[in-house]
């Protein structure tokens, strides 16, 4: 039995979304901060040329895209360092905290080509043909219904459009069939306990939140663990780690003995697909010459990192922009299954 089965089995489950349950949550989207969303990009930090490469792949997909939607930008990636190079960009998440951070954002780094919106990516807020260009980072699958979303993007583009995005290959990420994370901390005169499932077959990931009021039991428990939520700015303790069903700590033994002190959880679940099905989910809302590749950053990675290491990047430094976009062309030679994130390019007739 994994927790997940002792949970469904013992708790009355409320049905949530990723964009309530996990993006409302965190304070800051990333794990650290993101060049050109976050801060500026420096070009003595090897991290921000390889992020830089993969807007550089976002620009050689979209062409001559000048009108573009981010579906799900979180924060602003990658919309905002598309609005450097793009006339116009539109971010879009249906998370309020992750709009208002995406707007603040945008504020902060001066960039008056970019408007927010706040929507589900099932419900775009746009008429048809609004867009010659849509990129998604990882969204489409957070989704509560992947395939609405891509129709409703293949809808606003215009014909012609370009469309790319990255999506999590959960097959590659995974070292075994299932994989369960937990975290137990405390939030006001509660004490949060969240689990994260993840399974090869089916490939799906489900999250839970479970509240209870606080016991000794419950109290001694997150004074042992001391994690905060994941993705807080400043982490002072290990966050969601490896959980088996027996743990003392985490585990269902836990959760059974604080049962009588629930008071209230939700779930959602996310529908993963490989690459070959997600190129014919892409290719079912109506998109035509949909290929997939790896992700760049792989690449990037391996020519930035040396480099650094040789101390070339500070004299490419005034050359970052040009450098970055130009090496994004070579998404292409990234085949898939190299990263657990893939590169996904489609077009509308």
């Amino acid at each position: 039995m994994t927790i997940e089965d002792w949970i469904r089995g013992h708790v009355s489950l409320e049905a949530s979304t990723s964009a309530a349950l996990r993006y409302e949550r965190m304070i800051r989207q990333a794990a650290e901060p993101l060049p050109w969303v976050h801060r500026p990009a420096d070009p003595a930090q090897p991290f921000d040329w390889v992020e830089e490469a993969g807007i550089g792949a976002f620009l050689a997909a979209l062409g001559t895209a000048r009108r573009v939607l981010d579906i799900g930008a979180g924060d602003g990636w990658p919309a905002l360092p598309l609005a450097r190079r793009v006339p116009e960009v539109v971010a879009l998440d249906p998370s309020p905290r992750r709009a208002a951070q995406a707007q603040d954002n945008a504020v902060r780094l001066g960039l008056r080509n970019v408007e927010v919106a706040c929507s589900p990516a099932e419900e775009l807020p746009f008429p048809d043909g609004s867009f010659d260009g849509a990129v998604a980072a990882c969204a489409i699958e957070q989704s509560t219904d992947p395939a609405r979303a891509l129709r409703e993007a293949f809808r606003v583009l215009r014909s012609g459009g370009r469309f790319a995005a990255t999506f999590e290959d959960l097959s590659a990420e995974l070292r075994s069939p299932i994989e369960e994370t937990a975290e137990l901390y405390s939030d006001g005169g509660q004490a949060v306990y969240r689990l994260v499932h993840r399974s090869l077959d089916p490939l799906r990931e489900a999250e839970y939140e479970l509240r209870f009021r606080v016991t000794p039991d419950l109290r001694s428990a997150a004074e042992e663990v001391r994690p905060v939520p994941t993705f807080r700015a400043a982490q002072a303790g290990p966050g969601l780690r490896p959980v088996a069903p027996d743990d003392p700590v985490l585990g269902i033994p836990l959760l059974a003995a604080s049962c009588s002190e629930l008071i209230a959880a939700r779930s959602f679940e996310l529908r993963h697909r490989s690459p070959v099905e997600t190129i014919a989910l892409v290719a079912a809302a109506g998109f035509e010459r949909v290929r997939a590749y790896g992700n760049i950053t792989w690449l990037a990675r391996d020519f930035f990192g040396p480099a650094h290491r040789h101390g070339l990047l500070a004299e490419l430094a005034p050359h970052m922009d040009g450098i970055t976009r130009a090496f994004g062309h070579l998404y292409t030679a990234v085949p898939v299954g190299k990263t657990s994130v893939f590169f996904l390019v489609a077009g509308k007739p």
